[in-house]
Protein backbone atom coordinates (compact mmCIF):
# COMPACT_ATOMS: atom_id res chain seq x y z
CA UNK A 1 0.00 0.00 0.00
CA UNK A 2 1.29 3.46 -0.90
CA UNK A 3 1.60 6.04 1.91
CA UNK A 4 -1.73 7.41 3.08
CA UNK A 5 -2.44 10.26 5.49
CA UNK A 6 -5.42 10.26 7.83
CA UNK A 7 -6.49 13.78 8.82
CA UNK A 8 -8.45 14.65 11.94
CA UNK A 9 -9.24 17.98 13.55
CA UNK A 10 -8.92 17.34 17.29
CA UNK A 11 -7.02 15.09 19.71
CA UNK A 12 -10.12 13.08 20.74
CA UNK A 13 -10.62 12.16 17.07
CA UNK A 14 -6.96 11.37 16.53
CA UNK A 15 -6.35 9.23 19.62
CA UNK A 16 -8.25 6.06 18.63
CA UNK A 17 -6.61 6.06 15.18
CA UNK A 18 -3.15 6.61 16.65
CA UNK A 19 -3.71 3.75 19.08
CA UNK A 20 -5.26 1.33 16.59
CA UNK A 21 -2.65 1.84 13.87
CA UNK A 22 0.26 1.90 16.33
CA UNK A 23 1.50 5.36 15.39
CA UNK A 24 4.28 7.39 16.93
CA UNK A 25 4.70 11.16 17.00
CA UNK A 26 7.02 12.81 14.48
CA UNK A 27 9.00 15.90 15.31
CA UNK A 28 7.97 18.92 13.25
CA UNK A 29 8.03 22.59 14.19
CA UNK A 30 4.57 23.44 12.80
CA UNK A 31 2.66 20.22 12.09
CA UNK A 32 1.25 17.63 14.48
CA UNK A 33 2.17 14.45 12.62
CA UNK A 34 2.19 10.77 13.52
CA UNK A 35 3.57 7.80 11.59
CA UNK A 36 2.63 4.14 11.47
CA UNK A 37 3.00 1.15 9.15
CA UNK A 38 0.17 2.26 6.85
CA UNK A 39 1.32 5.87 6.58
CA UNK A 40 0.65 9.01 8.57
CA UNK A 41 -1.88 10.94 10.62
CA UNK A 42 -2.16 14.73 10.64
CA UNK A 43 -4.05 16.59 13.35
CA UNK A 44 -4.98 19.87 11.67
CA UNK A 45 -7.06 21.76 14.24
CA UNK A 46 -10.58 23.16 13.88
CA UNK A 47 -11.81 24.99 10.80
CA UNK A 48 -11.28 24.92 7.05
CA UNK A 49 -8.42 27.45 7.09
CA UNK A 50 -6.41 25.34 9.53
CA UNK A 51 -7.32 22.24 7.52
CA UNK A 52 -6.23 23.76 4.19
CA UNK A 53 -2.98 25.22 5.53
CA UNK A 54 -1.96 22.04 7.36
CA UNK A 55 -2.89 19.77 4.44
CA UNK A 56 -0.87 21.87 1.99
CA UNK A 57 2.12 21.97 4.33
CA UNK A 58 1.90 18.22 4.98
CA UNK A 59 1.90 17.47 1.24
CA UNK A 60 5.08 19.54 0.88
CA UNK A 61 6.78 17.81 3.81
CA UNK A 62 5.58 14.36 2.68
CA UNK A 63 5.44 14.51 -1.14
CA UNK A 64 5.09 10.71 -1.42
CA UNK A 65 1.59 10.76 0.13
CA UNK A 66 -0.69 9.03 -2.38
CA UNK A 67 -4.06 9.33 -0.62
CA UNK A 68 -5.83 11.29 2.11
CA UNK A 69 -8.73 10.21 4.31
CA UNK A 70 -10.36 12.82 6.54
CA UNK A 71 -11.90 11.19 9.62
CA UNK A 72 -14.03 13.01 12.17
CA UNK A 73 -17.41 13.85 13.61
CA UNK A 74 -20.28 15.73 11.98
CA UNK A 75 -23.84 16.85 12.65
CA UNK A 76 -26.82 15.45 10.73
CA UNK A 77 -30.38 14.28 11.26
CA UNK A 78 -29.21 10.68 11.34
CA UNK A 79 -28.76 8.45 14.40
CA UNK A 80 -25.75 9.32 16.53
CA UNK A 81 -22.91 6.92 15.81
CA UNK A 82 -23.82 6.43 12.14
CA UNK A 83 -20.72 6.21 9.94
CA UNK A 84 -20.94 7.95 6.56
CA UNK A 85 -18.64 8.53 3.61
CA UNK A 86 -18.87 11.70 1.54
CA UNK A 87 -20.19 11.47 -2.02
CA UNK A 88 -19.92 15.24 -2.20
CA UNK A 89 -18.19 18.00 -0.25
CA UNK A 90 -19.38 21.61 -0.36
CA UNK A 91 -17.95 24.75 1.16
CA UNK A 92 -20.96 26.68 2.43
CA UNK A 93 -19.34 30.12 2.20
CA UNK A 94 -17.99 29.87 -1.36
CA UNK A 95 -20.36 27.18 -2.74
CA UNK A 96 -17.35 25.31 -4.17
CA UNK A 97 -17.97 21.59 -4.50
CA UNK A 98 -15.95 18.41 -4.91
CA UNK A 99 -17.24 14.94 -5.79
CA UNK A 100 -15.01 12.09 -4.56
CA UNK A 101 -14.79 8.98 -6.74
CA UNK A 102 -16.12 6.41 -4.29
CA UNK A 103 -15.07 2.74 -4.32
CA UNK A 104 -17.57 0.10 -5.43
CA UNK A 105 -20.40 -0.41 -2.93
CA UNK A 106 -19.36 -4.04 -2.43
CA UNK A 107 -16.06 -2.83 -0.99
CA UNK A 108 -17.82 -0.64 1.60
CA UNK A 109 -21.00 -2.53 2.44
CA UNK A 110 -23.53 -0.96 4.79
CA UNK A 111 -21.83 2.45 4.79
CA UNK A 112 -24.15 5.37 4.04
CA UNK A 113 -22.98 8.12 1.70
CA UNK A 114 -23.80 11.75 2.42
CA UNK A 115 -23.20 15.30 1.21
CA UNK A 116 -20.81 17.04 3.59
CA UNK A 117 -21.24 20.78 4.01
CA UNK A 118 -18.31 22.57 5.62
CA UNK A 119 -19.41 25.56 7.68
CA UNK A 120 -17.55 28.40 9.38
CA UNK A 121 -19.66 28.11 12.54
CA UNK A 122 -21.39 25.01 13.97
CA UNK A 123 -24.79 24.50 12.34
CA UNK A 124 -27.97 22.94 13.72
CA UNK A 125 -29.92 22.99 10.46
CA UNK A 126 -30.05 19.20 10.52
CA UNK A 127 -31.29 17.11 7.58
CA UNK A 128 -30.68 13.42 6.92
CA UNK A 129 -29.09 13.93 3.49
CA UNK A 130 -26.36 16.31 4.68
CA UNK A 131 -23.74 16.32 7.39
CA UNK A 132 -22.12 19.49 8.73
CA UNK A 133 -18.43 19.69 9.54
CA UNK A 134 -15.80 22.46 9.62
CA UNK A 135 -12.73 20.94 7.88
CA UNK A 136 -13.54 18.82 4.82
CA UNK A 137 -13.70 21.65 2.26
CA UNK A 138 -10.33 22.99 3.41
CA UNK A 139 -8.75 19.57 3.04
CA UNK A 140 -10.23 19.09 -0.43
CA UNK A 141 -9.23 22.58 -1.53
CA UNK A 142 -5.58 21.87 -0.74
CA UNK A 143 -5.39 18.17 -1.59
CA UNK A 144 -7.00 18.39 -5.05
CA UNK A 145 -4.08 20.52 -6.21
CA UNK A 146 -1.95 17.38 -5.91
CA UNK A 147 -4.15 14.27 -5.76
CA UNK A 148 -6.96 12.81 -7.85
CA UNK A 149 -10.44 12.66 -6.31
CA UNK A 150 -10.22 8.86 -6.26
CA UNK A 151 -7.63 9.28 -3.50
CA UNK A 152 -9.26 11.93 -1.28
CA UNK A 153 -12.09 10.83 0.98
CA UNK A 154 -13.97 11.97 4.06
CA UNK A 155 -15.41 9.57 6.63
CA UNK A 156 -17.70 11.17 9.19
CA UNK A 157 -19.53 9.81 12.22
CA UNK A 158 -22.70 11.54 13.35
CA UNK A 159 -22.15 13.13 16.76
CA UNK A 160 -25.15 15.46 17.05
CA UNK A 161 -28.67 15.68 15.65
CA UNK A 162 -32.09 17.16 16.45
CA UNK A 163 -32.55 14.95 19.50
CA UNK A 164 -29.06 15.48 20.92
CA UNK A 165 -27.55 18.78 19.89
CA UNK A 166 -24.01 20.02 19.59
CA UNK A 167 -23.89 21.11 23.24
CA UNK A 168 -23.94 17.43 24.17
CA UNK A 169 -20.81 16.59 22.15
CA UNK A 170 -17.91 15.70 24.44
CA UNK A 171 -14.36 14.56 23.85
CA UNK A 172 -15.33 11.04 24.90
CA UNK A 173 -18.20 10.99 22.41
CA UNK A 174 -15.87 12.13 19.62
CA UNK A 175 -13.39 9.39 20.53
CA UNK A 176 -16.12 6.74 20.67
CA UNK A 177 -17.47 7.86 17.28
CA UNK A 178 -14.11 7.69 15.53
CA UNK A 179 -13.33 4.36 17.18
CA UNK A 180 -16.56 2.99 15.72
CA UNK A 181 -15.51 4.20 12.26
CA UNK A 182 -12.19 2.34 12.22
CA UNK A 183 -13.55 -0.75 10.36
CA UNK A 184 -14.83 1.56 7.61
CA UNK A 185 -11.50 3.38 7.46
CA UNK A 186 -9.68 0.04 7.12
CA UNK A 187 -11.97 -1.10 4.31
CA UNK A 188 -11.53 2.23 2.55
CA UNK A 189 -7.74 1.96 2.81
CA UNK A 190 -7.91 -1.46 1.16
CA UNK A 191 -10.29 -0.18 -1.54
CA UNK A 192 -8.13 2.74 -2.71
CA UNK A 193 -7.36 2.12 -6.42
CA UNK A 194 -3.58 2.31 -6.21
CA UNK A 195 -3.35 -0.26 -9.02
CA UNK A 196 -4.64 2.40 -11.44
CA UNK A 197 -1.74 4.77 -10.79
CA UNK A 198 0.90 5.10 -13.52
CA UNK A 199 4.24 3.32 -13.20
CA UNK A 200 6.60 5.55 -11.26
CA UNK A 201 9.96 3.75 -11.25
CA UNK A 202 11.45 5.57 -14.24
CA UNK A 203 10.00 8.91 -13.10
CA UNK A 204 11.36 8.40 -9.58
CA UNK A 205 14.77 7.40 -10.91
CA UNK A 206 15.08 10.51 -13.10
CA UNK A 207 13.91 12.83 -10.32
CA UNK A 208 16.32 11.25 -7.85
CA UNK A 209 19.21 11.64 -10.27
CA UNK A 210 18.38 15.29 -10.96
CA UNK A 211 17.89 16.22 -7.31
CA UNK A 212 21.15 14.52 -6.33
CA UNK A 213 23.08 16.71 -8.76
CA UNK A 214 21.11 19.98 -8.61
CA UNK A 215 19.79 21.74 -5.50
CA UNK A 216 16.02 21.31 -5.07
CA UNK A 217 13.79 22.43 -2.21
CA UNK A 218 11.09 20.00 -1.03
CA UNK A 219 8.43 21.96 -2.93
CA UNK A 220 10.56 22.01 -6.09
CA UNK A 221 11.07 18.24 -5.83
CA UNK A 222 7.32 17.71 -5.69
CA UNK A 223 6.78 20.00 -8.70
CA UNK A 224 9.51 18.20 -10.66
CA UNK A 225 7.87 14.83 -10.01
CA UNK A 226 4.49 16.12 -11.24
CA UNK A 227 5.98 17.69 -14.38
CA UNK A 228 7.92 14.55 -15.32
CA UNK A 229 4.74 12.49 -14.87
CA UNK A 230 2.86 14.92 -17.13
CA UNK A 231 5.66 14.86 -19.71
CA UNK A 232 5.69 11.06 -19.80
CA UNK A 233 1.90 10.85 -20.08
CA UNK A 234 1.87 13.38 -22.92
CA UNK A 235 4.85 12.17 -24.99
CA UNK A 236 4.97 8.49 -23.92
CA UNK A 237 8.67 8.90 -23.24
CA UNK A 238 10.94 10.44 -20.63
CA UNK A 239 12.70 13.81 -20.96
CA UNK A 240 16.41 13.55 -21.69
CA UNK A 241 18.37 13.70 -18.44
CA UNK A 242 21.51 15.21 -19.97
CA UNK A 243 19.51 17.98 -21.64
CA UNK A 244 17.90 18.83 -18.29
CA UNK A 245 21.20 18.78 -16.41
CA UNK A 246 22.66 21.24 -18.93
CA UNK A 247 20.04 23.77 -17.84
CA UNK A 248 21.87 24.03 -14.53
CA UNK A 249 19.20 24.78 -11.93
CA UNK A 250 15.75 23.76 -10.73
CA UNK A 251 14.00 26.89 -12.01
CA UNK A 252 15.32 26.49 -15.56
CA UNK A 253 14.38 22.80 -15.62
CA UNK A 254 10.87 23.61 -14.44
CA UNK A 255 10.45 26.32 -17.10
CA UNK A 256 11.77 23.99 -19.81
CA UNK A 257 9.42 21.13 -18.91
CA UNK A 258 6.44 23.49 -18.65
CA UNK A 259 7.24 25.00 -22.03
CA UNK A 260 7.45 21.61 -23.74
CA UNK A 261 4.21 20.44 -22.11
CA UNK A 262 2.33 23.65 -22.92
CA UNK A 263 3.52 23.70 -26.55
CA UNK A 264 2.83 20.06 -27.27
CA UNK A 265 0.48 19.44 -30.17
CA UNK A 266 -2.51 17.26 -29.30
CA UNK A 267 -3.97 15.00 -31.98
CA UNK A 268 -7.03 12.75 -31.88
Amino acid sequence: MLPTCLITALPPEARPLISYFGMRALSHSHLRLYQGDHGYLLQCGVGKLNAAACTAAMLQVLPDIAAIINVGIAGSDQPIGTTCIAHGVQDQASARQWFPHLPAVRKLPEVNSVQIVSVDQPSTNYTNDRAFDMEASGIYSAATKVLDLSFIHSVKVISDNKESGITNVTGKLATDCVEAAIPTVEKLLQALPFNTLPETKDVDALCLSLTSQIHYTTTEQHTLNQLVHRYKALFNTMPDENDLLCLGNAKSIRKNLLSEIDNAKISY
